[in-house]
């Protein structure tokens, strides 16, 4: 019974939430209150770029932002901890209370310190890569598997991966100080603060992942969260169809094959 009561009790405190949102919209105020749930890489870029689009207009608003793996925001979500998330698709997995909304194809690009010999090199090949040591997500994560099955594809075998770790920042830490890659998605390369130390290898990967907003079925989203979604496609349009040049600048003559 307690189980039961805590649940409605959840819906009609979020309710209330929400009218005093919408009657602060209706009054014409500029602030808004948002609670906002993110996967790592999202927050790594995506999530505070929307967020800053967000308060170029709307100076008020005041956020909260849960940075989650993906299991955790589909939970929160469904729980009502947090109002919207930023993930992808198949963060949704199976969730019946779930509305997926597609904002791009986040690519993903293999990046290395300026001291990698491969940065030197005038040509890179996918064979080039495939021997060097690598830093990834675990062995079951949606980026190790899809990099792993592309090599594959070009009868490749990707070299055992010396460290593993969800942490975009431990990631980049250990490529700073050690000769080894790693793969970052596109979003967080353009939107958020890779080190100077990064460059992108001129290859591109026809590897990436479907990255959107994720929100309970069947409920009405408040003014703040509308705001939040128009800012969230807009800072999308940035990283469609990225291309490893675009992030970045070779020297001239420089060529790359995959």
């Amino acid at each position: 019974m307690g189980e039961v009561l805590l649940r409605r009790a959840t819906g009609v405190l979020e309710e209330l939430r929400h009218a005093v949102d919408e009657l602060r919209s209706l009054s014409g105020a500029s602030g808004g209150d948002l609670r906002i749930g993110g996967t790592p890489t999202m927050c790594a870029g995506l999530v505070p770029a929307i967020m800053n689009s967000v308060l170029g207009d709307h100076p008020q608003f005041r956020f909260e932002v849960a940075e989650l793996d993906a299991r955790k925001l589909t939970d929160e979500l469904a729980a009502r901890s947090v109002d919207i998330g930023i993930g992808a698709q198949h963060a949704a997995g199976d969730a019946d209370g779930l509305v997926f909304e597609e904002l791009f194809a986040d690519r993903l690009f293999i990046v290395a310190a300026a001291r990698h010999p491969l940065v030197s090199k005038r040509s890179i090949k996918l064979e080039d890569v495939a021997r060097m040591q690598w830093v990834l997500p675990g062995a079951d994560a949606p980026v190790t598997v899809q990099l792993r099955n592309e090599f594959r594809k070009r009868g490749l075998t990707l070299s055992e991966t010396a460290v593993t770790t969800m942490s975009i920042s431990v990631r980049y830490n250990l490529i700073g100080r050690n000769n080894f890659l790693t793969v970052v998605y596109g979003s967080a390369l353009r939107l958020g603060n890779a080190p100077g130390f990064v460059r992108v290898l001129p290859i591109d990967l026809p590897v990436g992942i479907s990255i959107g907003i994720l929100r309970p079925r069947g409920r009405t989203l408040a003014p703040s969260a509308e705001v939040f979604v128009q800012a969230a496609r807009r800072v999308a349009r940035q990283v469609r169809s990225l291309r490893a040049k675009e992030l970045q600048p070779q020297k001239s003559g420089r060529s790359a094959t995959e």
